[in-house]
């Protein structure tokens, strides 16, 4: 997603693939559920370890649904700059 917001911003785009609260969200279950995974031992039945895992498998489905929407907005930016003749592809 971050190479897609870079493309975006070189085509005067990058507002339209900002990144979302999903995205921020994602990022805390992940960094949340690591620590989780890594502090507690996952091989016991624990609470915070089970929590740990709900965490990280949470940023998975975060992950995907960020994704669709970060590719719906370009795909929007990308036929808009199309039909007006603005999009400039490097053949070369």
């Amino acid at each position: 997603m971050s190479a897609l917001r870079e493309w975006m911003a070189e085509m005067g785009s990058r507002a339209s693939v900002a990144v979302s609260f999903i995205a921020k969200l994602k990022t805390t279950f992940q960094m949340v559920a690591i620590v989780g995974l890594l502090a507690f031992e996952t091989y016991k039945v624990d609470t915070l370890a089970v929590l740990a895992y709900i965490l990280l498998y949470s940023a998975v489905f975060l992950t995907i649904w960020s994704m669709v929407i970060y590719l719906q907005s370009a795909v929007l930016v990308i036929k808009e700059k199309s039909a007006h003749g603005e999009l400039i592809t490097d053949t070369e």
